[in-house]
């Protein structure tokens, strides 16, 4: 009968719409902070801070980095950096970074923006926070970056306040002292190795994880990111 056809048609238009919204779903990101265990040719098992085990994937498009120590006086105007932060105390504050990381060159753009980040540890407890990477600009410069380069600032007791540009917009950052500050290096995979402490960013894919970067810390430091 052509109606039921036409209900049997409809239904399989369905699941195959269901079928691909699923396909095209986009990736679980994940971050994982922690201590690498072992080393194998494709891939690195690491304990998290919150002492689960991760075996992560390590692909031909995986970018590997060393994190070295930095200081605020490193940030220069046009710095291109990105930073976590928490909300200020009260409304109107600016965000607190709670690290910032200043890119090399070369990484210029990469992931500019601001947007939710995860919860990190402060204090009393965990708080949510938000990255914001662009371009640092002083304020009387106009600006069409966003992600990562530090646009100017100025000094508040011992502290600073950074302005990052980023797509057209700008953010103000107060920086208080004691604020961990690094610089991404480049490195090969050499550099994973056990012991070593790791910031990996990787997509989910059901019991799967593949890394999309890894940044290790040099000389034993904690990725404050």
């Amino acid at each position: 009968m052509p109606f039921l056809r036409t209900i049997a048609a409809a239904g399989l238009m369905l699941a195959a719409g269901g079928s691909l919204g699923a396909a095209l779903a986009a990736p679980q990101v994940e971050r994982l902070r922690g201590t690498i265990e072992r080393v194998e040719a494709d891939a690195v098992t690491i304990r998290t801070r919150t002492g689960t085990v991760e075996t992560v994937r390590l692909g031909s498009g995986t970018r590997v980095g060393q994190l070295a120590p930095a200081s605020l006086d490193q940030v220069k105007d046009g710095s291109f950096i990105g930073t976590a932060a928490k909300p200020g105390e009260k409304p109107g504050d600016p965000p607190v970074a709670l690290e910032v990381l200043i890119f090399p060159e070369a990484m210029r753009g990469a992931g500019e923006g601001h947007y939710p980040w995860d919860r990190l540890p402060d204090g009393a407890g965990p708080v949510e926070t938000s990255m914001t990477n662009g371009t640092v600009k002083t304020p009387e410069v106009e600006t069409s970056m966003t992600n990562g380069t530090v646009a100017g600032g100025s000094v508040i007791g011992n502290g600073r306040t950074l302005t990052v540009s980023y797509k057209g917009q700008s953010l103000a950052v107060a920086v208080p002292p004691g604020t961990p500050v690094v610089m991404l290096e480049p490195a090969d995979r050499a550099v994973l190795v056990p012991g070593a402490k790791v910031f990996a960013s990787a997509v989910r894919d059901g019991d799967k994880l593949e890394a999309r970067s890894i940044s290790v810390g040099k000389d034993g430091l904690t990725p404050p990111m």
